[in-house]
């Protein structure tokens, strides 16, 4: 998965797959930053998503638990990730199922974050494909553009 020495912070937030899922997830809250470890973690879910307080653990879980499942797969299967998106949509689908266990309102209120969520995570792939035809890899200033055909 990373070749640097593994502890929690590390895995879940400091490795550069962990930076990438971060940084997708802090695009669809429109944070400037990332957590760096656990507690930063909490503090950034309470500045960026101020009003869903309660389901931050549910959300963190999810992204850490896809981190955690892909990184075994790595280590113990030899099925490396190919892009960070694959985890993201991993994480983005046990959101989803979860979101069952949560009244109507709050389900649909949580299903509808899943999909912008995931509406983001395709504008990025379509951003990454069309610069894999070009040759050349996603740059710092390409942006995910606004396409409807991506939902």
């Amino acid at each position: 998965f990373c070749e640097a020495d593994e502890n929690i912070s590390h895995l879940f937030f400091q490795c550069p797959v962990a930076k990438v899922i971060w940084s997708i997830v802090a695009v669809g809250l429109g944070a400037n930053n990332i957590p760096n470890n656990l507690d930063q973690c909490w503090k950034w879910c309470e500045s960026w998503l101020p009003y869903g307080k309660r389901f931050h653990p549910w959300a963190v879980a999810a992204f850490c638990w896809a981190i955690w499942k892909n990184r075994n797969r790595a280590c113990f299967e030899g099925k490396i990730v190919k892009n960070p998106l694959e985890i993201f949509c991993h994480a983005c689908a046990l959101m989803n199922f979860w979101a069952g266990l949560f009244a109507d309102e709050e389900k649909k209120q949580l299903e509808d974050g899943v999909a912008a969520m995931l509406k983001i995570a395709n504008e990025l792939l379509a951003v990454q494909r069309r610069s894999d035809a070009d040759g050349r890899l996603m740059g710092p200033g390409d942006q995910p553009e606004d396409d409807d055909d991506t939902a």
